[in-house]
């Protein structure tokens, strides 16, 4: 589908909202398919090959931090995001179409927030657009729901939260979870009272505070995440928990060397014992310490997981939304890049971008599907890898 099309469809929306129509504004646009679904599924259909397509649509596809909105698209000066956010039942037909042609089933919806506050407002949002859109959408928080994602045929939503400041007792995690959250970052790159992140000169490890929520954790069915841990609170964490222990978002370090965010094959082994997986990121810089990098950097990580521990404990967290932040200007990526602290170690091409060129766009399954192929997995390889290993880890976490 074009971007036009969506565009068209959300600002005849708008207007019908401005004038105080009561028409559920999900009618129009539910009654036919668009010429642009069509060529969509056509254009996919010519590029990538018929067991590509074949894999996409019949695997459960898991992408551990990422999400369906769009910040690019724009109406009345207003992103497509920001509507959907504000506008009950805005979100359309042709949205719906545009994101399940990108393959992904689920969303692991994670952003960074440090507050109790703003991680209630969050939850809000994300659960308003679930109830408001209940045709496309489906809270994943239930062993049920995500066994029959595919069936149920909608957007699967994982609510997770990038750090666990927000838990200042153990009660609060009962009641996070209690509102959707399936699963927290033990630390993001810095300190806080569990622990300590990626980019502290000193990791003392997990503290005992870290121990209990850790241990609440397990008891509710909320997932242990470590993507942003120091490597001794990383390892002190998988240790604490008795369930799978996720790495929804990075790289190995035996590939990405010196890169404080990557993971060492300790950690990876460690993980993999726990029956975690580890998402492999789509970012420049976590994939190679240097220029040029390219898709087959990314597939390395895939194959050096699956060397290390078994197919079953890699997957993908692209640390990317459907619309990548190469979608932004060229000045704003510069800046970004430049601004971006230290321990990052950032480096771009010549036009900024942060992510991988064939795999910074929203139909990068099917790349990444093509990349597999020709390596030469094997059918059911590729869907551990697209989404059946994060599916499983996370029905052993689930309690429901």
């Amino acid at each position: 589908m074009n971007n036009r099309n969506r565009r068209n469809l959300l600002k005849n929306v708008t207007k019908l909202i401005a004038l105080g129509s009561v028409l559920p504004v999900t009618s129009m646009a539910s009654k036919t398919k668009t010429k642009g679904d069509e060529t969509m599924k056509k254009t996919l259909k010519d590029k990538y090959s018929d067991r590509c397509n074949q894999l996409i649509n019949n695997a459960n596809c898991i992408d551990m931090l990422s999400t369906f909105g769009d910040n690019f698209n724009k109406i009345n000066g207003q992103s497509l995001n920001t509507i959907w956010e504000n506008i009950p039942a805005s979100f359309s037909s042709q949205d719906y179409e545009f994101i399940k042609s990108c393959g992904v089933n689920v969303f692991g919806w994670g952003s960074l927030l440090t507050s109790y506050t703003d991680m209630l407002k969050f939850l809000a949002t994300q659960n308003g657009i679930i109830a408001s859109n209940p045709d496309y959408f489906v809270r994943i928080d239930t062993k049920a729901k995500l066994k029959s994602i595919s069936k149920l045929n909608k957007i699967g939503m994982l609510i997770t939260n990038q750090d666990s400041k927000h838990f200042k007792t153990l009660d609060d995690i009962d009641l996070f979870y209690s509102l959707g959250q399936r699963v927290s970052q033990i630390t993001y790159n810095d300190k806080n009272n569990l622990g300590f992140g990626a980019f502290e000169d000193i990791d003392s490890g997990l503290t005992e505070f870290g121990k209990q929520v850790i241990k609440r954790m397990n008891k509710v069915g909320m997932g242990v995440d470590v993507s942003h841990c120091g490597d001794k609170t990383t390892i002190d964490s998988i240790r604490a928990s008795n369930k799978p222990v996720l790495i929804t978002h990075g790289a190995c370090r035996s590939l990405a060397k010196n890169v404080a965010r990557a993971k060492t094959d300790e950690s990876i082994k460690l993980m993999a014992k726990t029956g975690g997986v580890i998402g492999i990121p789509i970012l420049r810089f976590m994939v190679r310490e240097t220029e040029p990098v390219n898709i087959e950097d990314f597939v390395n990580h895939i194959d050096h997981v699956a060397q290390l521990v078994g197919i079953d404990h890699v997957g993908i967290g692209s640390d990317q939304g459907l619309y990548t932040e190469d979608y932004l200007p060229r000045s704003v990526r510069k800046q970004r890049l430049e601004n971006a602290p230290n321990k990052y170690q950032t480096h771009t091409n010549k036009d900024y971008l942060l992510t991988i060129e064939r795999l910074n766009h929203p139909h990068r399954l099917y790349d990444i599907t093509e990349s597999l192929i020709g390596r030469g997995y094997k059918d059911e390889d590729i869907k551990k890898v697209l989404g059946n290993n994060f599916q499983r880890a996370l029905i052993e976490i689930f309690n429901h």
